[in-house]
């Protein structure tokens, strides 16, 4: 995830520090700070200035390709100095049991292996009995981070797989290290994040899509057959009992016990400094505001898109006033479950017949509303007509209302039914013009305030929102520092 975090430029002597979601490099991995990243010092800004794309793209892909091969040729060399320790603790979580470790012997062997993933790289643990494991190592990306954010990260994953196995849910059990188990005192010596779990056999799903807008495209029995599974384990999830009163992720309290506690969330939904993580929380109307004012404070220093400064803090206000205003929102849940949180299709491990046999990945998984719960990811609608503003079903949401209803429940029906109002809350702290903006008003029907009827197109809507907003003292802040000509000859 990008941790909006304040970090130190790479650049030798340099003073600066960076809170951006673009702090780091997505090609070299370093951190650089206005001064630097435009500079030669910066390599991948001297390959930004090529003329021919394809020499520019070449280049910049080189970079890459060296910083990466650095990174995990580190890695590889922390887990082979390592080895015996990760040994040693998986032998101690299964007693009488002896294991080995795989450890592939060069960086080639291991991004062209089913063990890496962007995030993670994983190593097979193989008992004498046959089970296998997994150890569970975070990349750096040549920037380890503070252990006050991948903790709770950590804790709060193998906390909710743990949960969900007992429930018979087919996920891996997973397991702390001996540093990150309650009432411990031992110390991580590795230098790495990490953590051990089940290895689970199959294959990632793959959704094929036509273009990055597109609704799934596949034959429609396939399709069928794919709705018919991913209800099953909805409707599974849906019947699990839990004993939380709050809105938040799941954390590890004593023996065998769970609590709720801070959301441990992809982008703007952190603080810059510790204590990292809000919550937990009463309402999801409580949730989102508290991760709406999280996103305006960090667009107040240009801190998340970067591009459209003030439009992107005016949008953050709209929302604002549309959320604080719902009714729908205000609920006191009754009943809480488990949203997966970063389900894009490849979280489902698949048999050969396409039966979905576990699902891996619950790193940013929360516990939230039925509603919220139980709407369908963004995978169900990259669609063009999605982003400009259409909160129409799509094909494969009306085939899912269709198998709840056939599996005689209706609720989860009218979740799908209701659900782009949380689909499109998915996009606080990820602003984009290219999305209609009205697509985000409507999903709050009635509740939407009389007075609130702003143009459809930009420069209107912008014209509308500062005269809207005209009050708000940090608006006028983000104006006097980051307003163009452009946007405010109105």
């Amino acid at each position: 995830m990008p941790e909006l975090i304040e970090r130190p430029c790479d650049y030798p002597e340099c003073k600066m520090t960076v809170l951006s979601y673009n702090a780091r490099c997505v090609w070299c991995h370093q951190i650089w700070c206005h001064e630097h990243i435009k500079q030669d010092c910066h390599k991948c800004a001297s390959a930004q200035r090529v003329d021919n794309y394809d020499e520019r793209l070449a280049e910049l892909q080189r970079i890459q390709e060296v910083a990466d091969a650095e990174e995990l040729t580190r890695l590889l060399s922390q887990v082979r100095l390592n080895s015996a320790v990760f040994i040693e603790q998986a032998q101690e979580l299964r007693p009488n049991r002896t294991c080995t470790m795989s450890i592939p012997p060069d960086y080639q062997t291991l991004k062209t292996s089913k063990w890496f993933a962007y995030c993670n790289v994983h190593f097979l643990i193989t008992f004498d009995d046959g089970v296998k494991w997994l150890l569970r190592v975070r990349q750096n990306r040549s920037h380890r981070l503070p252990t006050a954010l991948t903790t709770p990260v950590i804790k709060s994953e193998v906390a909710t797989l743990m949960l969900l196995k007992s429930k018979g849910v087919p996920v891996p059990a997973a397991y702390l290290p001996p540093h990150l188990r309650e009432k411990n005192d031992a110390q991580n010596m590795t230098d790495l994040d990490y953590f051990f779990y089940e290895y689970i056999s199959g294959i990632p799903l793959h959704l094929p899509f036509k273009g990055y807008f597109s609704e799934i495209d596949l034959p429609e029995d396939q399709l069928e057959g794919f709705i018919e599974e991913y209800c099953k384990i909805k409707i599974q999830l849906s019947n699990l009992h839990l004993p939380y009163s709050k809105l938040g992720c799941i954390y590890p309290s004593g023996e065998g016990i769970t609590e709720v506690g801070p959301i441990v969330s992809l982008g703007c939904f952190m603080n810059p400094t510790s204590p990292h993580f809000m919550g937990p929380f009463t309402t999801y109307k409580e949730m989102m505001l508290a991760k709406i004012d999280a996103a305006l404070r960090y667009v107040k220093v240009n801190a998340l898109q970067g591009g459209y400064t003030v439009d992107e803090y005016l949008w953050h206000l709209e929302m604002r006033e549309l959320v604080a205003a719902s009714k729908v929102l205000i609920a006191i849940p009754t009943e809480l479950f488990i949203k997966h949180n970063d389900s894009k299709g490849d979280e489902m491990m698949v048999n050969e017949d396409g039966k979905i046999i576990g699902i891996i990945d619950w790193e940013w998984a929360y516990v939230t509303t039925k509603s919220d719960a139980f709407s369908t990811p963004h995978f169900f609608n990259r669609t063009f007509a999605y982003m400009k503003g259409s909160n129409s079903l799509s094909h494969a949401e009306d085939l899912l209302i269709e198998c709840y209803k056939r599996h005689g429940r209706d609720d989860l029906a009218e979740c799908v039914k209701e659900g782009k109002l949380y689909l499109r809350m998915e996009r606080i702290g990820y602003y984009d013009p290219a999305f209609t903006k009205s697509g985000f008003r409507e999903v709050f029907g009635e509740d939407v305030p009389k007075d609130f009827n702003p143009p459809d197109d930009d420069a209107g809507w912008r014209k509308y929102m500062l005269k809207r907003y005209e009050h708000d003292q940090t608006l006028k802040e983000v104006i006097d520092k980051y307003g163009t000509k452009q946007e405010l000859a109105l």
